[in-house]
């Protein structure tokens, strides 16, 4: 066979011989619309976000990672166009070396705690008030089982202290 130059380009690629050579399925010639990676976001969301698109589609495998790549832009383009020729032969060492590479795009999980950080002001609607606090708390993760305590801090008329979720009064716990 003849070297062509898409056969020559290929050759070089970071994917093995079998992702390189695995074939598009119809109606995946152009590849469904996706978030793309610039190194400048999480990069776990964005792998997640990637998950539940191919996932849908029901993709799997080699064109799995065929895909991935077409999110990527910028810096990470370098990034993967620099790796050891016929490195990645899976989905799972595609993952492995982006989210070692990128590892300080990683947001930091937040916390529970981080939730009584969000108060209502003296002035403030609570219409307001509920809306930072649940744009917060989806990011919270095994926020569903604590999250009433903090969601509207019940207040003694007497002293204006936070009620426990039992219902009692701090005083008397």
């Amino acid at each position: 066979m003849q070297q062509t130059p898409q056969n020559d380009r290929n050759a070089y690629s970071p994917f093995t011989q079998r992702i390189r050579e695995a074939p598009i399925p119809s109606g995946l010639e152009k590849p469904p619309q996706m978030d793309s990676y610039d190194g400048t976001t999480d990069l776990e969301e964005h792998i997640e976000n990637i998950k539940v698109v191919i996932t849908y589609r029901s993709v799997q495998g080699a064109v799995k990672c065929k895909l991935f790549v077409t999110t990527l832009r910028r810096g990470p383009v370098t990034w993967f166009k620099n790796l050891r020729r016929n490195s990645l032969d899976s989905w799972s060492d595609l993952c492995h070396e982006f989210t070692t590479h990128f590892t300080a795009s990683r947001t930091q999980p937040k916390i529970v705690v981080s939730l009584e950080a969000i108060v209502q002001g003296k002035s403030k609607p609570l219409r307001d008030y509920i809306e930072r606090f649940n744009k917060e708390v989806v990011q919270v993760r095994g926020a569903e089982d604590t999250m009433k305590q903090y969601l509207i801090p019940l207040r003694s008329p007497k002293d204006s202290q936070r009620v426990p979720s039992d219902g009692k009064n701090l005083h008397q716990v």
